[in-house]
């Protein structure tokens, strides 16, 4: 699993409008994969990099996530 600090700073910095609404995978700064279901987006970027992924869910606009 990559440092999740690293992971989470990377995250905050980059415009995810695109993916509103949507999940995240995160491996080593890179967005490995996204959709609507994290199971399918997980399974989806373990696959791609042979590691576990840091998964967000992208808050819709207007919307804040905590």
């Amino acid at each position: 699993m990559s440092d999740i600090n690293a992971e989470y700073k990377w995250i905050s910095n980059q415009n995810l409008k695109k993916f509103s609404g949507k999940w995240i995978a995160v491996h080593d700064k890179q967005i490995l994969s996204s959709g609507k279901h994290a199971d399918k987006v997980a399974k989806e970027a373990r696959e791609k990099s042979g590691a576990m992924p840091f998964l967000v869910k992208v808050p819709e606009e207007g919307y804040i996530s905590v």
